[in-house]
């Protein structure tokens, strides 16, 4: 990593060749703040003189060399004193404040474009200075110059290195009764803790679900929206067109009814589940099974017309722990156990953002 050129600073830690602190500046305006200043050929006062600059005369500052600033004077580098000017920074673009990276490998690009260059990758909890956005983009300020990070990918609080665990009773979906209802399990595992002690069947039998298998017509699957009720039967077996789940709105109304306060937390971002954890409350999340890429796409034809696309190894489980590089979760079919930031970061933006906060 470089040296520190300037107060505006996007700190953090960079993969690869760059050490924990990443530096970036606006333009430094030098104003001569004696009657004459002597310009250097070196940042020495044994260097030859190049010329005298006056009180009041302003230069844009090239960097740094000890007690020295580098300027073009004359179109030569010179050199002048630090006790002798007064410093100012200047912005093309307003800032908008400080925001802080949510994911371990964010693309700086050199615009605002996913086929723009990407000049470095930044770590997960990056402070970087913000100057507005483009699009989906925020523009940054990187060595000295703007470049974008996908918005999506920002928060603007800043990252806390403790950890925080919530003492969550555990239920495993089989057990209960219900192979397919990772859904409700979670919830209820998310209820128990918030003091609200509902059973499985309770749950099972209050849940909008369609109870049907999809029908196969004209070369087509016809299914119901998973959006608002569960397509199949949860009490069946895990299988496309046969009994599948039930997304955030669906099950929202049902969560509600015993913690007014649940929210449906979806396409926020990772940041988000960790706030509400850090908060106190568990998070439902739609992923896949043992946080593995999702595989076997599969689509039918909902009720309003349109598609949905489904995978084999979807799964919902109950986010009930955070740390600076995990997520704990309990899951109702696995158990107990902890997922990469990454990898969870990486699984959970490829189903969707989909996830449900019990508050």
């Amino acid at each position: 990593m470089k040296k520190i050129i300037s107060s505006f600073i996007i700190a953090g830690v960079l993969i690869g060749l760059f050490s924990p602190s990443l530096i970036a500046e606006a333009a430094t305006k030098l104003t001569v703040t004696t009657d004459v200043l002597r310009v250097r050929e070196k940042p020495s006062t044994t260097s030859k003189i190049l010329g005298n600059i006056t009180k009041g005369a302003v230069y844009t500052s090239n960097g740094t060399s000890g007690s020295w600033y580098k300027i073009t004077y004359k179109s030569r580098t010179g050199y002048i004193h630090k006790d002798y000017v007064r410093t100012s920074t200047t912005s093309k673009y307003t800032s908008t404040g400080a925001r802080y990276t949510t994911v371990g490998t964010l693309n700086v690009r050199t615009g605002p474009s996913t086929t723009s260059k990407t000049v470095t990758q930044l770590n997960k909890g990056v402070k970087v200075a913000s100057y507005g956005t483009s699009g989906s983009w925020t523009r940054i300020l990187y060595n000295g110059s703007y470049r974008y990070v996908s918005t999506q990918y920002l928060t603007k609080t800043a990252p806390s290195s403790s950890s925080k665990q919530l003492n969550v009773p555990y239920y495993n979906q089989y057990s209960l009764g219900y192979p397919s209802g990772c859904e409700f399990v979670s919830l209820k595992m998310a209820l128990e803790y918030k003091k609200k002690a509902v059973s499985a069947a309770s749950l099972y039998n209050q849940m909008p679900k369609s109870m049907k298998n999809a029908t196969y017509k004209n070369g087509k699957y016809y299914w119901a929206d998973p959006e608002k009720m569960f397509t199949g039967n949860p009490a069946g077996t895990l299988d496309y067109y046969k009994n599948w789940g039930i997304y955030p709105k669906g099950i929202l109304p049902l969560a509600k009814k015993y913690r007014s306060g649940a929210a449906d937390i979806s396409k926020q971002g990772v940041s988000k589940i960790e706030s509400e954890i850090r908060s106190g409350n568990p998070v439902i999340v739609w992923a896949t099974v043992d946080f593995k890429n999702p595989y076997g796409y599969f689509s039918w034809i909902k009720p309003d017309g349109k598609t949905f696309t489904g995978y084999r190894n979807y799964h919902v489980m109950l986010v009930t722990g955070v740390s600076s590089s995990s997520f704990t979760v309990s899951d109702p079919y696995r158990g107990k156990y902890t997922v990469s930031r990454s990898q969870f970061t990486s699984v959970y933006n490829t189903t969707g953002q989909y996830a449900l906060s019990v508050r």
